[in-house]
């Protein structure tokens, strides 16, 4: 019998596959270093949004509670973890052992537009080769140091390359994405910095074709709860045909079970909409009965919003213009209750820090309720915790 699920149910699965209860998986293994819990998240996640590099870092240890941004970097400096586009050309947080086959199971659809990317900034084929000649040598002589994005650059002018300064990224991105490199160890930056993925990654996994497709989907439903097949080609980048092949490949090894979704009224809901497909495994009593936690402080960027172009159990659609101001593609830190999204956060820049919440019309922020998560957030960080300050925004519009 198909199970059905409603939107409390949908949440409830959803957040416990994030790693957000407590009861979840993102606890760890007691005995397990910073550094092992901190790629035990990623590694579970199958990749975490990275553009935002001190967004990731949190998202990364709010789901390894006593975890803290030395464990990040020592995840990163023992190989365990990389920075790099796995998909939909963005970058990510990965695990090391998943970033190569991640790509060769999505690189068809992003490295298609590279050339019109290319003469777009007049950068020609040739121009293009003797950028990444130069580079690989460069990381080559540099060996698991890294190198910082300036000291490459430098490498092609050192080369006498006439090169243009809007090119930089297109060649970093090129030679991270078709796997001649990744962001490695931690630089004085205190950002990754580029190494040579053949030397830095010891011990990839290897998936290919049908199999890669099939891995994806399964990786993506424990790490994301029930979930619609738009949401699964929208997140991997792939065409819907391409996700509902790899769908139906997890299902058919028993690795997936479908099931239907009801509405807040109880009634089923029709089309495409109503099938949802989830992991056997998250269906049981232990995580249908798991509890929400009442408050929980998220990074900007974070999958609880981005995993999923369906977000409504997460979040009313009338707020989504305050999560992401002007619709610009920048989604701010989230503040959830139970699970769904309540306002938005910064950090005060002020002598005291502290966090300053902005609360969605009608909604009540338990400040002291959020003081823990504040220290929480502040000890992750190495900073002062500060007072909580609390907001009413005006109308989005």
């Amino acid at each position: 019998m198909t199970e059905t699920l409603s939107p409390t149910d949908v949440l409830r699965v959803r957040v416990h596959a994030l790693g957000l209860t407590a009861t979840s998986w993102a606890r760890g293994e007691p005995e397990a270093s910073g550094a092992e819990r901190i790629a035990g998240v990623a590694r579970r996640m199958l990749a975490v949004q990275g553009q935002d590099w001190r967004s990731a870092r949190w998202a990364l240890g709010v789901r390894a509670p006593g975890s803290a941004i030395a464990d990040v970097e020592a995840a990163f400096a023992e190989r365990r973890i990389v920075r790099s586009w796995p998909m939909r050309g963005t970058v990510h947080v990965v695990a090391a052992e998943d970033i190569g086959w991640m790509q060769g199971a999505t690189n068809h659809r992003v490295l298609a537009g590279a050339p019109k990317r290319r003469a777009f900034l007049g950068m020609s084929d040739a121009v293009l080769e003797r950028l990444v000649e130069v580079s690989l040598v460069a990381l080559d002589a540099a060996g698991t140091a890294g190198l910082e994005r300036d000291a490459l650059a430098e490498a092609w002018t050192e080369a006498g390359i006439d090169w243009q300064s809007n090119w930089r990224y297109h060649v970093i991105w090129w030679i991270c994405q078709n796997g001649m490199a990744t962001f490695g160890p931690i630089g004085p930056s205190g950002e990754p910095l580029l190494v040579r993925a053949e030397h830095w990654i010891t011990a990839p996994r290897q998936y290919s074709g049908d199999d890669a497709l099939r891995e994806l989907a399964v990786r993506y439903a424990r790490c994301r709860g029930p979930f619609r097949v738009n949401d699964f080609a929208w997140w991997t980048g792939l065409t819907v045909a391409e996700a509902r092949a790899g769908l139906v490949a997890a299902r058919d090894a028993g690795e997936l079970a479908e099931a239907r979704a009801r509405d807040a009224s109880g009634d089923p809901v029709s089309g495409a909409a109503g099938r949802l497909w989830v992991d056997p495994g998250s269906l049981g009593s232990a995580v249908s009965e798991a509890r929400l936690p009442e408050w929980t402080l998220l990074a900007a960027f974070d999958e609880h919003l981005l995993g999923y172009t369906d977000r409504t159990a997460q979040l009313d659609q009338q707020h989504f213009d305050r999560i992401v101001p002007g619709r610009n593609g920048m989604f701010l830190p989230t503040v959830l209750r139970k699970g769904r999204v309540v306002a938005t956060w910064k950090r005060l820049r002020t002598k005291t820090g502290g966090l300053e919440i902005a609360s969605f019309p009608d909604t009540g922020i338990d400040a002291p309720a959020l003081a823990p998560l504040s220290r929480d957030w502040a000890d992750f960080h190495g900073v002062e915790t500060g007072g909580i300050s609390v907001v009413q925004p005006a109308d989005a519009g």
